[in-house]
């Protein structure tokens, strides 16, 4: 039996489909404006010369982005529990993930068995993400394939203050017409991004076995600096974009069977030089209640069905980027309101950093 694993990423579409316990059939095409047609395409374009349609298909799994927009596909599950499943099936004793995609990048801790135990993702800008890379190579005129060997060309990297991806690239530009090789402002930011990134891996722990997952591990440049910083060699897929839609056919494969995911932690929020902001929501302990939603001043909460379809606390994405404005604290809730997330949640799924 067929089973599809679909990936609309921001840039990227990806396509897995899987016969029984084997990959047969794979596709990458670009991301077009309609997320419903691109899915087809690329679904399309992977079963090609093979003899079977999508109507083949015993099960269908889609995620990333434009998950829900998918319309053949059975169900959506996140590209975090994607991921996740995709590296284990390759790495089964990879411990953290670092999955660096077009809009954003994620810091993933898993069990052995390819469960996510703990996430965060910088969602904060498009700094150290694909796009923003895809910027800086658009500026030095270089095709967005050759930046990681240009990397590892430079002698002396420029010293970069920032990755926000609008200041980088004022930068990257007063660099070349300063008459700086671009191999060494792009040196500059492969650096830049690795530390941010390694920050992110942090508060999740970096423990062995590590991979890199996203369009950015097929860049060498940025796989080396990222090995330098961690201290351990990557584990990477044979191609590392794919990892997302082949965890979505498995998942695919598994649901037929009648398996259904856990719990998982999920860290909201980002680290910065004005310090650390984030909320942390434990789905495995959270019974979607929605007590907090109902007693949080700053309207951060809202309840959304899980992977399984389980109604679960999560914070707004409109407001994941506002946290260190909206969210008062857990402390200062309590004395200006007589309670809070906290307080009112009684198996402790809510956790604040500030």
């Amino acid at each position: 039996m067929l089973f599809g694993g679909i990936d609309i990423g921001s840039r990227a579409a990806k396509v897995v489909v899987m016969e029984d316990d084997q990959v047969s059939a794979t596709a990458i095409i670009d991301t077009g404006p309609e997320s419903a047609k691109t899915a087809r395409k690329a679904m399309e374009t992977a079963l090609e010369g093979t003899g079977r349609s999508i109507s083949d298909l015993g099960h269908t799994v889609a995620t990333g982005y434009g998950r829900v927009l998918v319309p053949f596909a059975n169900e959506n599950i996140s590209e975090i529990s994607c991921h996740a499943k995709g590296i284990n099936w390759h790495f089964p004793t990879a411990k953290t993930i670092l999955d660096m995609g077009g809009q954003d990048c994620k810091a993933i801790s898993v069990n052995g068995g390819g469960r996510v135990e703990n996430f965060i993702m910088n969602d904060k800008c498009a700094g150290g993400t694909g796009r923003f890379l895809e910027m800086i190579a658009d500026v030095l005129n270089t095709p967005l394939e050759e930046i990681g060997d240009l990397a590892l060309a430079s002698r002396g990297p420029i010293l970069f203050n920032t990755v926000c991806a609008v200041f980088a690239r004022t930068e990257a530009i007063k660099h070349l017409r300063k008459g700086v090789k671009k191999a060494d402002i792009m040196a500059g930011l492969h650096e830049a991004i690795a530390v941010r990134s390694v920050n992110l891996l942090k508060r999740v722990s970096i423990r062995k076995d590590f991979a890199i997952s996203g369009g950015i591990a097929k860049n060498a440049g940025m796989v080396r600096k990222l090995a330098e910083k961690v201290g351990l060699e990557p584990l990477l897929a044979d191609d590392p974009q794919l990892v997302g839609a082949l965890g979505a056919a498995l998942f695919a494969r598994e649901r037929h069977r009648g398996a259904r995911p856990g719990g998982m932690k999920i860290q909201y929020g980002y680290s910065d030089g004005t310090g650390e902001y984030f909320v942390t929501v434990d789905t495995a302990l959270c019974t979607g209640c929605g007590e907090c939603v109902e007693v949080c001043p700053a309207d951060i909460f809202r309840l959304e069905p899980n992977d399984a379809g389980e109604d679960k606390a999560v914070v707004k994405a409109e407001t994941r980027k506002k946290l260190a404005v909206l969210c008062p604290g857990a402390d200062a809730c309590l004395a200006s309101n007589g309670a809070n997330c906290h307080s009112v949640c009684e198996p402790g799924a809510v956790e604040h950093t500030w």
